[in-house]
């Protein structure tokens, strides 16, 4: 079970994720409209200090081909990609794409499962980062491939054994649902249970 630590905003951010091991760690880029958007100079310098076994994720929503290349230029392993995007963005040369979908534009899974620089699928509710759950048997009528295949949408340490239970996704991604009470940053006692409870379902 993947498990991915979404939102990184600081050098304790990173202490917490590297303390407790996810598979990824997501920054939020080109995003000013989220609480949790970072510049690039702060994305390159937490990176410099995670962990080599934890993934790197950009998060973005509609990225330019420019702003996908500032990403790898910051030393991201890979790039999720929320909103409208251009082709050549999706077929970028420069990062591998996670593909985020938000409920609403689920007719569109089957032209991406063709595109070979997409490596894996978050699927979200309709507002991502809100920390709303939605309809997971929305989810049941979608092939499963080769491509990672990640819950997001509501998640927290209470939560994510049900939902992988229901859903026996490859991975789950949480933000809001493993932040300090006052919304200040990843709470490390949080962070901790839920990556327990996410991978001690699929052992069961």
């Amino acid at each position: 079970m993947k498990v991915k630590i979404c939102g990184i905003t600081s050098a304790e951010d990173i202490k917490i994720v590297n303390a407790c091991k996810p598979d990824f760690a997501g920054f939020v880029m080109f995003f000013p409209k989220s609480k949790r958007n970072i510049s690039p100079e702060t994305a390159k310098s937490l990176i410099e200090t995670l962990d080599k076994n934890i993934l790197s994720v950009a998060v973005t929503v509609s990225p330019t081909l420019e702003q996908v290349k500032t990403a790898y230029d910051c030393g991201f392993d890979c790039i999720q990609i929320h909103g409208e995007v251009e082709e050549d963005v999706l077929s970028n040369p420069y990062l591998k794409v996670i593909r985020a979908f938000n409920v609403s534009d689920l007719e569109k899974f089957d032209e991406y499962r063709m595109n070979t620089n997409i490596v894996g699928y978050v699927f979200d509710a309709h507002e991502p980062g809100s920390g709303k759950t939605f309809d997971w048997t929305m989810l049941e009528r979608l092939p499963r491939d080769d491509k990672l295949f990640m819950l997001a949408g509501g998640l927290n340490p209470e939560t994510v054994a049900k939902a992988v239970k229901a859903v026996k996704p490859d991975g789950v991604d949480v933000s809001s649902g493993v932040e300090n009470s006052d919304g200040s940053g990843k709470d490390f006692e949080k962070v901790k249970e839920f990556i327990l409870s996410a991978r001690s379902e699929i052992k069961q």
